[in-house]
């Protein structure tokens, strides 16, 4: 295991060029948006199953027929696009596996597991305009008709088998999907990643750590209540310092690199911390309509814990391990 940054080197953050995060990036996705054809409003746009998939607690929807404990609806594209903006200014980058390289030939194939709205797809595809790029995801969230020429999006649950041939996608990626797969889901879909990436490809997972370090008492509270609920579900979420040692049971991926970045989380971290810091906070709300009646506590109460956490984050200076794992697919022809 490498890279990984330690907490003392948090206190240089805001001191550095590379701080100066424009998580917006507004020019870049005029650009994107401009070469696809997707308006600001179209980009939030979203596609869904039947409603009767769906149950509402407290005006927030939730899908009755996955595993995932969050809401899926507007509000919470808007936090996944938040939190893709923040990881790649934490990586400086929207990969970690020496793909850039193969990604500029034409033909390259790239699959994103698990895309949820896209934000990530598109903006790759207009890196990298010659390859070709699919996401799959149980939740249609992602533009279904204005996408571009070189994105598609596909319906799909994971755990059920990736759709496609062996062989297939030069690189494959699968991000922020600790609140989805259970233990056994990961060894099976680890292994489904190695099974469509073609030999000498890459496949790279990107995973927060939880719970995050330094919680105060209300924080801590909601995050054990939070691993617990999941738990009821068969879903480890503190499953990403396991990863690599997953990884490695997967026969034909070798060259593992396993990378750990921090995620500073409240005003301390500068701009990025104050991102992460709304992350958290947005997933405290989104599961107010969970914890509530398990605490019999009303609305207002657990705002007053919401409230209470922003204040824990800097306080104890909070902040979020953020684990990278690659490994390339075994190439036979190289060791002939």
């Amino acid at each position: 295991m490498g890279n990984i940054i330690s907490e003392n080197s948090l206190k240089s953050l805001s001191k550095s060029p590379k701080s100066k995060l424009n998580l917006g990036n507004k020019r870049r996705i005029k650009r994107i948006q401009r070469r696809s054809s997707i308006s600001t409003a179209m980009t939030s746009t979203t596609t869904r199953s039947s409603e009767s998939t769906y149950r509402y607690i407290d005006g927030r929807r939730f899908n009755e027929n996955a595993k995932y404990a969050l809401p899926n609806d507007d509000a919470e594209v808007d936090r996944l696009q938040l939190q893709h903006y923040l990881q790649r200014y934490v990586w400086q980058g929207n990969f970690c596996a020496p793909v850039h390289r193969s990604l500029t030939k034409p033909g390259a194939r790239v699959l994103d597991v698990g895309c949820g709205p896209g934000t990530w797809i598109l903006e790759m595809a207009f890196d990298y305009p010659d390859a070709h790029f699919t996401g799959i995801d149980i939740s249609p969230m992602y533009p279904k008709e204005i996408k571009p020429s070189n994105v598609n999006f596909e319906e799909a649950d994971l755990t059920d088998g990736l759709p496609f041939a062996d062989d297939t996608f030069d690189f494959v990626v699968m991000r922020n999907m600790v609140n989805a797969l259970s233990v056994d889901d990961w060894v099976f879909s680890l292994k489904e990643l190695e099974r469509v990436c073609k030999p000498g490809g890459f496949v790279e997972c990107l995973e927060f750590q939880i719970p995050a370090v330094h919680l105060g008492k209300v924080s801590k509270r909601v995050t054990e209540a939070y691993v617990q609920i999941m738990r009821t579900k068969n879903i480890d979420i503190t499953i990403a310092p396991r990863l690599e040692e997953m990884f490695a049971t997967c026969t034909t991926l070798t060259n593992i690199e396993h990378q750990v970045r921090i995620a500073p989380v409240g005003k301390w971290g500068d701009k990025a911390g104050r991102i992460m810091a709304e992350d958290l906070l947005l997933i405290t709300k989104a599961m107010g309509p969970v914890l509530t009646p398990l605490w019999g506590i009303g609305a207002r109460q657990y705002e007053e814990f919401t409230n209470e956490s922003a204040k824990e984050f800097e306080n104890g200076k909070t902040y979020c391990n953020l684990h990278v794992i690659y490994a390339q697919k075994y190439e036979p022809y190289r060791y002939i």
